[in-house]
């Protein structure tokens, strides 16, 4: 009999198997039809403009339907839990929490992003040919692998981890009520943070006087910027997958 108390790795993999053999009709659908729109708004966009091919606009374009897309593919990726006899086969499975949660993990993040690079680079390379084709015009390739590429793709990856959250949370309409409580918390945060700003610092810059007469600025710009990427980067895809992991392992029992 298979050891469950145990983490394997190989167990993980056949769960992503599992769940890419359940999602691969409406995962085509859905790339087929993002793709289709790129495709088709920007060959017209070409031929409209007499052989100008606007690849920024088109990678800012990719990139949203890279996010739209990922979040909502995200919040469903636990869907099973959202059906009382699924969710009873799904949270029965010969396997450990983390290895459910790892394998949503890495369908939706890391696999979701590799395919939408795939395909943002795969659309702009047909659109150059149609331009080249038409137009004699030069190649205009999407690099995925560039600094601003793989920067966006950082935050995709960074950010999806909250909408796994509402995935494994909620029971209906994950991506709505994700939305709505992300907005809440937003605004939350948001008059916390003022009411803080207005009690604490004052119109002058406030600061504390050490025992070698050293200034330290509460108000410093730098010290505020260096705060929040720490804590973009480095807190937030971890405390949320803690987060997840908890809740499914909570479902699960």
């Amino acid at each position: 009999m298979e050891n469950i108390n145990r983490f394997n790795i190989k167990r993980t993999f056949q769960i992503i198997y599992r769940q890419l053999i359940m999602s691969i009709k409406p995962w085509t659908i859905g790339i087929a039809a993002a793709g289709g729109f790129l495709l088709g708004v920007f060959v017209l966009q070409v031929i409209a403009s007499g052989g100008y091919f606007n690849l920024g606009l088109f990678t800012s374009l990719g990139f949203v339907i890279l996010f739209v897309g990922g979040y909502i593919f995200t919040s469903n990726i636990f869907n099973e839990l959202q059906s009382p006899v699924k969710s009873q086969y799904y949270l029965t499975l010969p396997a450990r929490t983390e290895e459910k949660l790892i394998a949503g993990w890495l369908m939706s993040s890391v696999f979701f992003a590799i395919v939408s690079l795939v395909l943002i680079f795969l659309i702009s390379f047909i659109i150059s040919g149609v331009l080249n084709l038409l137009f004699e015009g030069s190649l205009q390739l999407f690099n995925p692998l560039s600094e601003r590429a793989m920067t966006i793709t950082g935050v995709y990856l960074v950010t999806q981890t909250i909408f796994l959250l509402g995935s494994v949370y909620f029971r209906k309409f994950n991506f709505l009520k994700t939305l709505l409580s992300v907005f809440v918390v937003y605004i939350i945060l948001f008059i916390w943070i003022m009411i803080m700003v207005f009690a604490i610092i004052k119109p002058q810059d406030m600061v504390f006087i050490g025992p070698a007469d050293i200034e330290l600025s509460l108000a410093s710009p730098e010290t505020i910027s260096t705060i929040m990427s720490v804590l973009f980067w480095y807190v937030i895809g971890p405390f949320f997958l803690i987060v997840s992991y908890l809740r499914l392992k909570e479902r699960q029992v």
